[in-house]
């Protein structure tokens, strides 16, 4: 699995509006599985990320993002490439077929041309901190499996 960038910053909660579950999952993720972990604030929504890289060395966030202190958590890897609008046709087939191989995450191509992938916790989800080193490092596989042929892909 690819390892954490070592250039990133240091392990930091920013500002003081951090949402419960956030706290939860950045101590989990910190404290359980050694990762380096970043929190912050975004407006209304707190987040934990962490940086990791493809293995062409493509950098990218996953993010566990909450809007309020109940379990609403969804996580987001935002920008894993950028797709110019005439290959778009080539890359869509492929996400739909990424998307019925990886049933649990989506991949999404939005309208800026960045395929994002995105996981949601079930609202009725009692701990979403308990399984979020399960969640990191099933999105890291994923995104090792996948991004070779998304890159392809995106090059027509």
């Amino acid at each position: 699995l690819p390892f954490p960038l070592p250039d990133a910053a240091e392990d930091k909660k920013e500002n003081t509006m951090i949402h419960k579950m956030t706290d939860a999952i950045y101590d989990t993720l910190k404290n359980k599985s050694g990762f380096k972990v970043f929190a912050e604030e975004c407006g209304s929504a707190s987040n934990v990320w962490l940086q990791f890289a493809t293995d062409n060395n493509t950098p990218y966030q996953i993010r566990f993002i909450s809007t309020d202190d109940n379990n609403d958590v969804a996580v987001r890897v935002f920008g894993l490439l950028n797709v110019e609008n005439s290959l778009s046709d080539k890359v869509l087939p492929l996400i739909n077929r990424l998307n019925a191989a990886y049933r649990f995450v989506k991949f999404v191509l939005d309208n800026e041309g960045n395929v994002n992938l995105e996981y949601d916790y079930l609202y009725c989800c009692p701990d979403p901190a308990s399984s979020a080193e399960e969640i990191v490092m099933r999105i890291v596989k994923i995104i090792e499996e996948a991004h070779p042929a998304l890159l392809r892909a995106s090059r027509g």
